[in-house]
């Protein structure tokens, strides 16, 4: 075998090499450690017997190449580690080589988000969570945020706006005039929180303010960026650098999911809002991780029909994939169930509807679902161990939501475009997307 390999290569290698000289043991007892520069250990059962383990060391190491961290530390038992059995009890990727299940631990600088288990309470203790994610911008997701929150609010429920699209800040400058905007953002804490600074606790009430643009007043926003960075431009990209790191053992040891996550939970405790929407940063990047799996949200997948669409949404369900064995017993409590794609800038044909719903429901089917559902079921619970759908089933995450196209809201400015003209389209355009969120998350067919 070759010693010129690469990184996608790496795993199928090994696997192909234990079965061949450990034909004894089940793959599924094995783990592959993954370090920050894509090296692969790999740890087997302690029943392994020294002599055949110290054989294989030089040919995994011939076999991976630049990908073996050497014929000596490459390949040991785990009662050879430091971690021991405890290797067996970390959070794992299963990704399936030769139809076998080999069982990946991810050892990242950045991106642990997404190889940790999705956190969804059974009985949730706070309001109904909505992110709002697409691989691109321009797609619509922030004004479709903007105007649901904005009718809930009209229905007398208060609703937090929380942008965490930190590179690109949009929700501060569009709803809230620069006098409105309040002290700090998320950034901001998310800097002061890293070192567990006492301050962060009393910038939480400095962080959030009512958007003039809601006739009603329980339209709060929290912006990504506050009017300090906004007076001190020169050290945004300073923080930004630093807001997505984990925090030390020494400050509190936690991930950035995890710390947003915590942000999210304070801010809801002072406002106790009706429901919190999450503008997403857009593509896959270690702080989308945390709005799609690590803050118990439903999860709108916006999208146009397009190929380099599809294929960014090939990446994640088929990185989601790799995290189906998180599952709860009762698949109505599966996580992968708040997904939903939305079908944005979607013309008002049945041909384009139709395209989108096939194309959906391909990359779904190929990535994420089990198997086809017939077409002529149309109970889920058909093949009800199977994560599955068929493709004309509504509830399914891939059967989507619809905005549709209109020229007028391209590069729509909130604060100066909000007029009677607007007020007017947006019914026309967001009014089948509101009907149908205000149903999916409250129960309710119309909210206002």
């Amino acid at each position: 075998m070759s010693s010129h390999c690469m990184f996608d290569e790496a795993l199928p290698r090994a696997v192909k090499l234990l079965t061949e000289r450990f034909p004894q043991t089940d793959v599924a007892d094995v783990r592959f450690i993954r370090d920050m520069n894509g090296r692969l250990f790999v740890v087997l059962p302690d029943a392994v017997e020294q002599s055949a383990l110290e054989a294989a060391r030089p040919l995994l190491a011939d076999a991976l190449g630049v990908y073996s961290p050497g014929a000596e530390g490459g390949l040991a038992r785990y009662c050879d580690t430091l971690a021991g059995q405890a290797l067996l009890d970390e959070p794992v990727l299963i990704q399936y080589v030769m139809d076998r299940p080999a069982r990946v631990i991810e050892r990242r600088v950045v991106g642990q988000d997404w190889a940790k288990e999705p956190e969804l309470l059974q009985q949730p203790a706070h309001p109904p969570r909505v992110a709002f994610f697409s691989l691109k911008g321009g797609v619509g997701r922030s004004t479709a945020l903007f105007f649901w929150g904005r009718r809930l609010a009209a229905s007398g429920k208060t609703v937090l706006l929380l942008d965490l699209d930190l590179e690109a800040p949009g929700l501060g400058a569009q709803l809230l005039p620069d006098e409105d905007r309040p002290d700090y953002g998320v950034l901001d804490w998310l800097v002061e929180d890293l070192l567990d600074n006492p301050v962060a606790e009393a910038m939480l009430d400095r962080m959030r303010a009512k958007s003039p643009l809601s006739p009603s007043p329980g339209l709060w926003v929290v912006p990504a960026t506050g009017r300090v960075t906004n007076e001190y431009p020169g050290g945004f990209v300073a923080k930004l650098a630093r807001a997505y790191l984990e925090s030390t053992e020494q400050d509190g040891g936690a991930s950035l999911a995890g710390r947003v996550r915590r942000l999210v939970e304070l801010l809801e405790g002072r406002l106790s809002p009706d429901a919190t929407l999450i503008d997403s940063r857009a593509g896959l990047h270690e702080s989308s991780a945390g709005a799609i799996l690590h803050l118990d949200a439903d999860v709108l997948l916006f999208a146009t029909d397009q190929p380099a669409v599809w294929e960014g949404y090939r990446f994640l369900l088929s990185q989601l994939a790799q995290m189906a064995h998180f599952s709860p017993a009762h698949m109505d409590d599966d996580w992968r169930l708040r997904l939903k794609m939305v079908h944005a800038r979607a013309a008002q044909t049945q041909a384009a509807s139709d395209r989108f719903l096939s194309n959906a429901y391909q990359v779904w089917l190929d990535a994420l679902y089990d198997e086809a559902l017939p077409e002529e079921s149309s109970e889920r619970t058909a093949t009800s161990e199977l994560f599955t759908f068929a493709q004309n089933e509504e509830a399914a995450p891939h059967y989507p939501l619809t905005i549709l196209s209109d020229p007028r809201f391209e590069g729509f400015n909130p604060l100066e475009d909000l007029n009677e003209e607007a007020e007017a389209a947006v019914n026309a355009t967001f009014g089948t997307l509101v009907a149908s969120l205000d149903q999916r998350i409250f129960g309710e067919n119309d909210a206002v």
